[in-house]
Order: structure tokens, then sequence, then C-alpha cells
């Protein structure tokens, strides 16, 4: 069995001590224990907990690179989280970060380029629907419509639904999920 291999099974069945295996193929999983997040979008606790579920919430025959992003899209949060005076939690450029992270970690277990650059372009962009803050598909911009064409979108899009189970306590994240599903499929079919 290849490592690529050891580790999607791992992520696939969770038996017992998965998570504490990953870290082991994986050491850079280890500083997320601990690693703060604002608690009224992530009640469940610190980034390892919430990947973790993201882990969880991916269904057992899910793309494998689903499963890559789950569990690399907040890598990049323990070098860019900040907590200001007033106890605000931020993790600005942790997106870029993870996916420049990932590149590192998926090429020591010789992922192929192809799946290496798509994982990294999901992780890059998990964050899109914060940017767009969109209220209509009529508000949509050129680039935005462009955007929905990457043959990649839906599974960005099923990556916004797990992350959003997996931010227990945010009703938005699943409000996002459908809105975003919804233009896709008007804009696409």
């Amino acid at each position: 069995m290849t490592k690529i291999e050891r580790a999607e099974m791992l992520m696939r069945q969770r038996g017992h001590g998965w998570w504490s295996q990953l870290c082991e193929m994986v050491p850079e999983l280890l500083a997320l224990s601990g690693t703060p997040q604002p608690p009224e979008y992530h009640a469940e606790g610190d980034v390892a907990i919430h990947t973790r579920l993201a882990i969880e919430a991916c269904p057992e025959d899910c793309d494998p690179d689903l499963l890559w992003v789950a569990l690399l899209h907040d890598i990049g949060k323990p070098a860019t989280t900040q907590q200001n005076e007033e106890g605000r939690i931020t993790a600005y450029g942790h997106a870029p970060l993870a996916a420049a992270m990932a590149g590192d970690i998926l090429s020591r277990f010789d992922l192929p380029e192809i799946r290496r650059q798509r994982i990294q372009w999901l992780i890059r962009h998990h964050t899109f629907h914060h940017s767009w803050q969109l209220d209509n598909a009529e508000a949509l911009s050129k680039k935005q419509r462009k955007y929905l064409l990457n043959p990649d979108f839906p599974l960005l899009l099923e990556f916004l639904r797990i992350d959003s189970l997996a931010s227990q306590g945010n009703p938005d994240g699943m409000r996002s999920y459908e809105f975003y599903k919804d233009i896709y499929l008007k804009e696409t079919f």
C-alpha cells in the first residue's frame, strides 16, 4: 500500500487512532491543536477539531481529492491566526498559505501533479463565498460567471458544504452553500 493509499484509507475509514496516524504522516497537523478559531463561527473548537469534523463529514465514497482538501484546507491557520485586544480572532491569508503548504505536503506523498494542482486550487479558493458577498445571482460579475464554469467548481461547492457542516454553530455556512449551489445550477444548466 502506498503512502497516498494509506492516508486516504485512514481518512475514509476513520478507525481507532486515525487522527494520530495522520499526524505522524503529516506532522504539520500537530500545530492545529490549540489554534483558536472565532467561537461565533466555530463553536466546535480549535482548528484540529474542525479539521477532524470536516474529514468526518466527507462521504466514505467521495472523490479522494475532497479528503485532502478537508485535511489541509486550514493548515495555514497556525501561522496566520491572531487575536486582537478586543479578543477577535482572525486568520487572514490562511487559504493561500494553506495551498502552498499543501503543495509541499502532497509532494512528499508523491501525489501526481495534476491532483496536487487541483487540491491546491480548491484550498486556495475555499473561502470564495466570503469575498463574493452576493445576495442575488444577477449581481454576478463576468469573472464570477467564468469561475462557475471551472470544472472543479462543483467540488469546491461540495467542500463548502463539508466545511459548513464542520463549522458547528454557524448556520450561515449552509445558507451560503445552498445559495451558491442554486446560482451554480441556474448559471450552468
